[in-house]
């Protein structure tokens, strides 16, 4: 021991001893050994084969995977591109962009550029790009700040690697953020301010987008013009007449068996390309085994779904993870698709699909039919983007409907105007803009698959505690009711649980849902996702639970995992549940809440808001926290409380700010020791956040 601490360092711990429980003991000493031995011996030397633990040893169709190359300078010259757009992204967004910003470079100026996953290349290998070519990064911000999970390696390079030169590199960067969250965008920067201090040549200034504004691909469209005008001016690149060159080669192969067919499963290997550096399950069918409304109103739905992982023993989740849901689209918008581009008749007809550049990967399975993709593997149902319109109106049969389609797509207003009156996805415009002359017999199958992300899964925070129930899990969905036009609409997940639950509710087959439903509606696709959203290892720790809404899900499992080690004899802090409600109505889980409230008076304490009460005034959460102030501090500063925080970004900052105030105003700090304290919590994972939109 004297080896790794000094004699200052003993002496600290044999006080520390003296007060401290035995379990504490073990802890603590486990703790500090760990991370001495992490920083001495570990941290200074990064394993160079770090990847290979996420490297799968077959690919998606099953045949042997060759080996390639991380050095991304040697990918460069072996595949004779100009350059590099690399992509890190949570949802998918960066990555449809890069695709998108890689195929308007070559149509306009002749451009080959490779689309790289950050996570797929060796960091340092930036710095061997020659000052011939230039890299573009298009990164996303999360969460507190984080990276996504495919940029967060890199992230970490670039922030511990000061000594390196990158006196080469050329490059140019765009941000997906959101400014509700308290760290917008700062990935970003983080990415940028690094590699100037490392020698890198910004060629322009770093665009932004804002999700807030709900403008992100207005955000990306003006920077990728001022993109372009620094390649005309600055670059001298000149400018070619556009031509359309499909990306994927699309062939009808009626010889395969339809048995041989993808019929809606969700491919590993594909579908957790983004999160492949996460810890994961299978993805699996899963049953489910029992449903209730919480609440039901005309505009306003939560369902309580329970699903059974009994018969799926690698399929294993800890208290506060997510479970991502493979959606549906449904029948009709596919039969809409399926119609107007006269592929009824071809519904079932078994497709071969690649990329016609060899390193761009394939975002759906083969073989599959048109039906399955269009139902189970592209976003059918997503807005459609104004840089859509515009490249639709190019393949218009009609020059009246060619220029309303243009007129659309570069007016803001008018743009917003038409989607404010009418719920428009991608068939619906096409139906919108089919006349007698305008049948649409030009565009290419290929677009289709260009115009269309991939359709993504949707997570949900598990509401139910590992201890409590390792074989059971469950989530509590919100299915809200929007208007649009006309028309009443949701998201199409909630929509498609809806469609499960509604089957489920009524006990009965016979309803006429939308979707085509797995196994008769009781089972849908899906895996656990791992998260950092956890309970204090010490049980004895005070927790501070702060949310509204469907933002209840983790700390129903928090607080039933809690009760469960109270009653074993564990010694369990004080819980503080701040929870936000429209109403009194709204209360989610009320006699479950209520009933351990009342065998544990002292250590459950719930502390409702109402934003709409039908009896008192007006009150959100961060009202809440700021009435009891003095006690949160304490908690806080004194007696080593975590904070949760799940729920909207914007309620989350607000009540940021209101913790800020308790503290600085009960204990007198100034800012700056504010800001520092505010840090550590962060960092030593005291202050956890789980928020959306």
């Amino acid at each position: 021991m004297s080896k790794l601490f000094g004699t200052s360092h003993l002496a600290a711990l044999d006080t520390l001893l003296i007060q401290t429980h035995i379990d504490d003991i073990i802890f603590i000493l486990y703790a500090v050994v760990s991370y001495t031995l992490y920083h001495r011996y570990v941290k200074e030397k990064p394993d160079p084969y770090h990847h290979i633990w996420f490297d799968r040893p077959q690919s998606i169709n099953g045949s042997c995977k060759t080996a390639e190359s991380r050095n991304i300078s040697t990918k460069l010259d072996e595949n004779n591109k100009d350059g590099v757009i690399f992509w890190g992204s949570q949802s998918g967004t960066a990555e449809t962009f890069a695709t998108r910003l890689a195929r308007d470079c070559r149509s306009r100026f002749g451009l080959e550029m490779l689309v790289a996953d950050l996570s797929d290349y060796d960091p340092q290998s930036i710095g061997d790009i020659p000052t011939s070519k230039f890299a573009i990064f298009i990164v996303s911000t999360y969460g507190e700040g984080d990276p996504s999970d495919n940029a967060a390696q890199f992230v970490s390079w670039l922030a511990s690697n000061g000594s390196i030169s990158l006196s080469n590199l050329r490059y140019a960067a765009f941000g997906l953020g959101n400014s509700k969250y308290q760290f917008y965008n700062r990935i970003v920067d983080v990415v940028t301010q690094s590699m100037d201090t490392l020698g890198a040549t910004m060629m322009m200034p770093v665009g932004k987008a804002d999700d807030a504004q709900g403008a992100t691909v207005d955000h990306f469209i003006a920077w990728k013009n001022a993109l372009f005008k620094h390649f005309v001016e600055i670059l001298g690149y000149g400018e070619r007449p556009y031509v359309y060159e499909p990306a994927w080669k699309i062939i009808d192969d009626p010889s395969l068996d339809i048995i041989d067919l993808h019929t809606g499963d969700p491919v590993e290997g594909r579908s957790d390309r983004l999160t492949k550096n996460v810890a994961t399950s299978s993805i699996q069918r899963l049953p489910i085994k029992s449903i209730h409304r919480l609440l039901s109103t005309e505009s306003r739905n939560f369902i309580h779904v329970e699903i059974d992982i009994g018969d799926y023993p690698e399929m294993k989740y800890r208290t506060g993870d997510h479970l991502a849901v493979w959606p549906s689209n449904p029948q009709s918008e596919v039969d809409r698709l399926l119609k107007i581009l006269n592929l009824e008749g071809s519904r079932q007809t078994p497709l071969l699909i690649s990329a016609v550049e060899p390193s761009t990967q394939t975002k759906i399975p083969n073989p599959v039919s048109w039906e399955t993709l269009f139902r189970s593997y592209l976003e059918i149902c997503a807005p459609v983007s104004r840089e859509t319109l515009i490249s639709l109106s190019r393949f218009a049969d009609c020059p009246s409907v060619r220029a309303g389609l243009e007129k659309l797509g570069a007016d803001v207003q008018l743009y917003q105007k038409f989607c404010a009156s009418r719920h428009i996805n991608f068939g619906r415009v096409l139906e919108h803009f089919t006349t007698e002359s305008n049948t649409w017999s030009k565009l290419p199958q290929s677009f289709l698959l260009e115009s269309l992300a991939a359709l993504a899964p949707r997570y949900y925070s598990i509401s139910s505690s590992s201890i409590v129930s390792p074989k059971r899990l469950s989530i509590t969905v919100a299915i809200d009711a929007v208007s649009i036009g006309n028309l009443t609409t949701g998201g199409l997940n909630t929509s498609y649980i809806s469609a499960i639950c509604t089957r489920g509710l009524s006990q009965s087959h016979d309803d006429e849902s939308d979707f085509t439903l797995v196994d008769q509606g009781t089972k849908f696709y899906a895996q656990v996702r791992a998260s950092k959203f956890r309970l204090p290892v010490l049980a004895k720790h005070p927790i501070i639970m702060v949310c509204a809404g469907s933002g209840i899900a983790p700390f129903r499992g928090f607080i039933a995992e809690r009760t469960r080690l109270a009653q074993i004899g564990r010694e369990v802090g004080k819980m503080m549940l701040f929870f936000g409600c429209r109403n009194e109505d709204d209360y989610l889980y009320r006699e479950e809440f209520e009933t351990i409230r009342q065998e544990n008076p002292y250590t459950l304490e719930i502390i409702l808001a109402y934003s709409r009460s039908n009896t008192g005034p007006k009150r959100y959460v961060q009202d809440e926290v700021a009435e009891r102030k003095d006690e949160l501090a304490r908690l806080m500063t004194e007696h080593g409380g975590y904070l949760y925080i799940c729920g909207s970004a914007s309620m989350a900052r607000d009540v940021t700010s209101r913790i800020g105030e308790c503290v600085r105003d009960t204990l007198h700090w100034k800012r700056d020791k504010l800001d520092s304290w505010l840090a550590h919590t962060r960092r030593t994972h005291r202050w956890q956040e789980d928020v959306w939109g």
